[in-house]
């Protein structure tokens, strides 16, 4: 037997007993998680509605921060028009990147467009609810960094 078959051996081994002793104590298998990536996939992949489907449910909550203050100082409806979906997903991206290391001003910009692009999404083309928007987005370019 050589050593390449013996080595295929005993893994296949250890693999069957890992997965046997798993099946019986029913310990969850335990399963790495991308936080980057996955954060990423929340902040841009997903729709808007499709991310406060998942917030309710605060996947990987060990690694990824769910908090939120909404949206700050500023009113969560101005004009009567519900940002908070907006500035929930916001607030993910701005306090996962600073967790990550990865709050530079160039994804800051990308986080904030990104909010900018929910706004709108939830304004549905409506101009009173657009101009809201364009506020918020700059007051998020202006003083989102402090």
């Amino acid at each position: 037997m050589t050593a390449t078959t013996l080595r295929r051996r005993l893994r296949g081994a250890v693999g069957t007993a890992a997965v046997a002793a798993t099946l019986f104590t029913g310990a969850p298998a335990a399963t790495a998680v991308d936080a980057v990536a996955v954060t990423d996939r929340y902040l841009y992949e997903i729709t808007l509605s499709q991310f406060a489907t998942t917030r309710a449910t605060a996947p990987y909550g060990d690694v990824l921060d769910w908090s939120s203050d909404a949206c700050s100082w500023s009113p969560d409806k101005p004009l009567g028009y519900d940002f908070t979906r907006a500035c929930h997903r916001h607030d993910f991206g701005y306090r996962n990147y600073k967790r990550q290391g990865r709050f530079t001003e160039t994804n800051r910009k990308r986080i904030d467009d990104r909010f900018h692009s929910d706004m709108k999404t939830i304004c549905s083309g409506r101009w009173a609810c657009n101009s809201a928007a364009w506020t918020y987005y700059q007051a998020v370019r202006r003083f989102g960094a402090s």
